[in-house]
């Protein structure tokens, strides 16, 4: 099973993908209630049912289970930036081009064999 974030699919591991089937089915029976609100039901409804839920409350959520998504993100972000250049990973991870080069930065990773090579393809 793969979850769609913002366009992009991401595979799930096979215990994480029967939670998340279970949470939906869970929340379809809710949706049907409202689904003059919304076409589509969210994985994670908010209070109304046509909007999702808040990344900030999400955070807060699972937080409260033990996860920690911040450091999770930052991890893989920093595994990215160790692979990719800057300008790679902004339009990958949908940042600033600054914000990709402190994270290339924090990587001590050093593009310019990589450029070098690109150029003379």
């Amino acid at each position: 099973m793969a979850l769609s974030l913002d366009g992009h699919r991401l595979p799930l591991p096979p215990e994480v993908a029967r939670l998340v089937h279970a949470l939906r089915d869970q929340r379809q029976e809710r949706w049907q209630l409202d689904q003059t609100a919304s076409t589509t039901p969210w994985l994670f409804p908010g209070q109304e049912p046509a909007r999702p839920l808040g990344a900030t409350y999400l955070n807060l959520k699972l937080r409260r289970h033990g996860i920690a998504p911040r450091a999770g993100r930052n991890n893989a972000r920093l595994a990215l930036a160790t692979d990719l250049p800057a300008s790679v990973l902004a339009d990958f991870t949908g940042t600033s081009i600054s914000n990709a080069t402190r994270w290339t930065g924090y990587a001590k990773r050093e593009w310019l064999d990589y450029i070098a090579s690109r150029k003379q393809d």
